[in-house]
């Protein structure tokens, strides 16, 4: 959680709003900025919550629920995709996106099309939304081997959050890519490899 916050704030750094005027929807560069940051931390928090208290106390599913839990993780994982209108706002700000860089996004994006077909597919929302922090049967179930899982296992955390990446390379901004970085690694690191320790041993 504190490498989250850190990532935040030297985030905030690096990008200079200062002489950045340009806007979309009529919010600034900056407010796009701090918005889409915002997101994955209020979404790293309440899964951090909710994951940590249901394996030691049975919390949720002793209030909400898991389907109330699970509903509040598709609300703020699709708001993550606020991240589209700071490619807008602050297009080209790294370097002006052509071709080339439509078919260096369009490359990564292959790979990024199958994880979320074999998510879809294969692995499932539900197990995706971490049920398996709330039904103990998943703890003697196989990891899953097929589609994009027989070669990368843990493809939920890398392969799929590069989509990140292919949305800041056509913006060319560099806000965006700070948000990339920002987003696509930290929640396995943080939370979940050490969650697998408790549900899976291992």
């Amino acid at each position: 959680m504190g490498g989250t916050i850190l990532l935040f704030y030297l985030g905030s750094q690096i990008v200079d709003f200062e002489n950045n005027s340009n806007a979309f929807l009529g919010i600034s560069a900056r407010g796009w900025f701090m918005f889409s940051m915002t997101i994955p931390l209020l979404h790293q928090v309440y899964v951090w919550l909710c994951w940590r208290s249901e394996l030691c106390w049975k919390t949720i599913s002793n209030t909400i629920g898991f389907k109330g839990y699970a509903l509040g993780f598709l609300v703020v994982g699709l708001l993550r995709f606020s991240c589209i209108g700071l490619c807008f706002a602050d297009f080209g700000s790294l370097f002006n996106p052509g071709w080339i860089a439509w078919i260096i996004a369009s490359i990564i994006f292959v790979p990024v099309s199958y994880a979320f077909h074999s998510v879809s597919k294969y692995f499932g929302f539900l197990r995706a939304c971490g049920a398996d922090h709330f039904d103990s049967s998943y703890k003697n179930m196989p990891f899953e081997k097929r589609g994009i899982f027989k070669w990368i296992p843990n493809a939920m955390c890398t392969i799929v959050m590069l989509v990140w990446l292919c949305f800041a390379i056509i913006s060319g901004s560099k806000a965006m890519f700070i948000f990339a970085v920002y987003s696509i690694w930290l929640h396995y690191f943080a939370t979940e490899k050490e969650d697998f320790k408790i549900i899976y041993g291992k």
